[in-house]
């Protein structure tokens, strides 16, 4: 028995998977059939090749998902551009129907997180995601001819089950192109908030039709952009690098060469259950959602109520929004970027968890502004508004962690699913903070912010200290482990995280 072979024994506590990986091909990453292009015989690639690969991955993945996850940061916010157009009243949401109307959309998605997980192991990508965007854009339509209270929660609750694969959908496509030093800079390209400039000018727009079709060309606009761009992403979105028609066999290899290292894999259609329970005891897992179910107050309460406290007219209040979409931008440019840089210049440094403290340290200052500036001053409370939505880069910074450090493909799915059911259930308990009656300071809810913020500070620091305790544990049983090194015994074999002794934890 080799001596990596021992040493992954003492770490998962048993023998390894890599016995089983070679009778049974269900336990096999897909990958597997380019793994060995470049360790057999001494065949290499250049920078040069690398390079220009990476940039036709960039050209060709990332508008892809950075419009998926736009388009969905639009659709489900339309009821608040909807709600400056007599929407509540031509409805019949008086008193906090309209809180609830704004977590319907959450139960949805809390509802479908982990069925959906499971579909996207076992669909291809890329088709399960053009499906659930036509079908997606229908309901945003069909929304449009809503007249009451029990339709429009239906309606939205199917709208949130639709969109639960799109961003974990994004985040497998991101993992199986990208390595975790290449990863931050693409997770603050894909995520944005600059669906505010589609929101603000068709909400401009709209203005100047009929009175009783304003509210409802929100929803018809909306829904057949989205119907436009399942198409898109049912052509030009592949559903891995295997399958992939815009490389050749070639940069397949070289793509799927790239990733050996950081030892996360790539994708297994076969549902492992034994992976699925690991990620519901792992540690990290409950300290990620524990991150989320905070970080997340924050945007269950301003997405659904920030337009109507303005204090403006309806048709200068869609437009005075755009700014928060620059707000979310900069903060995901700025936490994401900086991440990548430290990866990029100062290696030795894990900076994830850094940036995300400055992120809700900026959050945290804009929300204090926003308890105590006074109701008339619309010029200091705009400006404290937007900088309330800093809290986008801390979140998006978390995503990308998330994904870096958990391998194995259904613990991947398992794991993006329970983080999400986590943000689920957060917007759904955050419109309820802010009450009708407390409009437009809403005292509750800005303290639920507040608080929010403190505890997402607390569990990032706890998760970065897990992931530096585990860290230690391994280099004490894996001394000779370096991230270069070709390990053949569980290089693409769909080993999780904790089983694979070589596997190292970024924070």
């Amino acid at each position: 028995m080799s001596d990596d072979i021992r040493i992954q024994e003492k770490i998962s506590g048993g023998p390894t998977a890599t016995a089983a990986s070679d009778g049974d091909a269900h336990h096999v990453d897909v990958a597997a059939q380019y793994a060995n292009h470049f360790t057999n015989g001494g065949e290499t690639y250049s920078r040069t090749e690398e390079w220009r690969l990476r940039w036709k991955l960039d050209l060709r993945l990332v508008p892809l998902l950075w419009f998926n996850v736009t388009l969905g940061a639009m659709d489900k916010v339309t009821t608040s551009t909807a709600a400056l157009y007599n929407f509540r009243q031509d409805t019949g949401l008086d008193g906090d129907k309209y809180s609830w109307v704004g977590s319907a959309f959450y139960f949805g998605y809390l509802i479908w997180c982990l069925p959906s997980g499971s579909m996207l192991q076992r669909f291809p990508l890329a088709k399960l995601l053009c499906a659930v965007q036509l079908v997606w854009g229908c309901v945003l339509v069909a929304t449009g001819f809503a007249n009451n209270f029990a339709s429009l929660i239906a309606l939205r609750v199917l709208l949130g089950a639709l969109e639960a694969p799109i961003v974990p959908g994004n985040f497998l496509v991101l993992g199986m192109w990208y390595t975790r030093a290449e990863q931050p800079l693409r997770t603050g390209l894909m995520y944005t908030g600059l669906s505010v400039c589609f929101t603000g000018p068709i909400g401009w727009g709209i203005g100047f039709l009929r009175d009783d079709h304003q509210w409802r060309a929100m929803f018809w606009i909306t829904g057949a952009i989205t119907i436009v761009w399942a198409v898109v992403v049912g052509i030009f979105l592949p559903d891995n690098p295997v399958t992939a028609k815009f490389v050749q066999p070639r940069e397949k290899a070289v793509a799927i060469e790239r990733l050996r290292a950081d030892q996360t894999g790539i994708e297994n259609k076969t549902f492992n259950k034994k992976q699925m329970f690991e990620a519901f005891t792992d540690p990290k897992t409950w300290l990620m959602c524990l991150f989320h179910l905070t970080i997340s107050i924050p945007n269950g309460g301003l997405t659904n109520f920030a337009p109507p406290r303005l204090g403006y007219t309806s048709q200068r209040s869609t437009l005075l929004m755009m700014p928060t979409g620059v707000v979310q931008t900069a903060a995901s440019y700025l936490c994401n970027g900086g991440v990548f840089l430290c990866v990029k210049y100062l290696p030795t440094y894990q900076t994830r968890a850094a940036w995300a403290l400055l992120g809700i340290l900026g959050g945290l200052a804009s929300t204090v502004l926003l308890r105590t500036l006074a109701v008339d001053d619309y010029s200091g409370r705009l400006a404290a508004l937007y900088m309330a939505y800093f809290y986008y880069g801390p979140y998006v910074v978390s995503l990308g962690l998330n994904m870096a450090n958990t391998a194995g493909h259904t613990k991947k799915v398992t794991t993006n699913a329970l983080v999400f059911v986590a943000y689920c259930v957060s917007n759904i308990v955050a419109p309820q903070f802010f009450v009708a009656s407390q409009a437009p300071v809403y005292p509750l809810g800005i303290a639920a912010i507040l608080g929010s913020y403190v505890l997402s500070a607390v569990f990032i620091v706890l998760y970065a200290a897990y992931c530096v305790y585990e860290n230690r544990r391994r280099d004490r049983v894996d001394g000779a482990a370096t991230g270069e090194r070709i390990h053949r015994e569980t290089d693409f074999r769909d080993l999780t995280d904790k089983e694979n002794v070589h596997f190292r934890y970024v924070w």
